[in-house]
């Protein structure tokens, strides 16, 4: 098992050494036969060639990459960061716009694109990174006329499924609040699966997540939750929060959530992920930073 920080440091030096452009050092840290997909929802691509020629047009982009935050799974493989990505619009740019995945415009063409992703890694025992999935879909895009800061624009509008997708974590965490225990469990399907946190905990079906719902609303879980990325697919939705917990003591945790929805827009499964050196207890927990 690789350690939570160690795998932690592997998620950062990825984002560094693809800021960096160098592409070499960044396939050291993957295995020769390693999957990924980018964006979720695209298919499954495997091998270093591949994963080569993937990553060069980002580089070529001159990709910066700034790590929001990393968390990991208790699984001793996985760690999961949210991350905003800043590059030049080409040569990305104009493939996006041909697949429809860019805000329309009659200006002159985009000097700069941002994304905001979810970057999840698998980590061998080797040490190595074995699968990498990124999850981001069209309103996660924002293309900017001259590249500032403050001049990125996405969709106006959002699809009412992409509007719908990603409301589901904060009605979610505003039932649970109010103690509105059948209210939460209904935005479930009744063949749920529900890992929280992934590595430790698998619960299977309503009756199960039932309990568990009724466990975290009488411990008074409050979460505060940040702006959710989806998958290029309309299947996922992952969410950054910070929930803090008051019974039976006081404890709080910095985790990233991946929800799976079904066609009827209901939750199929959903993993929490958060460590040990993602928690906080005592009364140190509640204090912001």
């Amino acid at each position: 098992m690789i350690s939570e920080r160690t795998r932690k440091k592997i998620a950062r030096e990825h984002s560094e050494r693809l800021s960096a452009g160098d592409i070499e050092a960044l396939l050291e840290l993957y295995a020769k036969d390693a999957t990924f997909e980018d964006p979720v929802g695209t298919g499954a691509l495997s091998g270093h060639e591949a994963l080569r020629a993937h990553l060069a047009t980002a580089v070529a982009g001159n990709a910066g990459e700034t790590v929001e935050d990393v968390v990991v799974a208790q699984d001793g493989e996985q760690v999961l960061a949210q991350i905003t990505a800043v590059m030049d619009y080409r040569p990305r740019g104009p493939v996006y716009a041909d697949r429809g995945w860019l805000p329309t415009s009659d200006a002159t063409e985009p000097a700069g694109m941002r994304c905001r992703y979810a970057l999840l890694l698998r980590v061998g025992e080797s040490g190595l990174i074995e699968d990498m999935r990124a999850f981001w879909g069209r309103p996660d895009l924002e293309v900017s006329t001259d590249g500032r800061a403050g001049s990125f624009r996405g969709l106006e509008t959002l699809p009412a499924r992409e509007a719908a997708l990603r409301q589901l974590p904060y009605t979610y965490a505003r039932r649970l609040e109010a103690g509105d225990v059948e209210g939460t469990v209904a935005l479930f399907s009744e063949d749920v699966v529900f890992e929280d946190p992934v590595g430790r905990m698998k619960l299977r079906g309503k009756d199960a997540l039932r309990t568990h719902v009724g466990h975290g609303s009488a411990g008074k879980v409050n979460e505060i939750l940040a702006k959710p990325v989806s998958s290029m697919d309309g299947r996922f939705v992952v969410i950054r929060g910070d929930a803090r917990i008051f019974v039976p003591e006081k404890m709080r945790m910095r985790m990233i959530t991946i929800c799976e929805l079904n066609e009827e827009g209901l939750g199929v499964h959903i993993q929490g992920f958060w460590g040990i050196t993602d928690t906080t207890f005592g009364d140190d927990a509640h204090k912001d930073p």
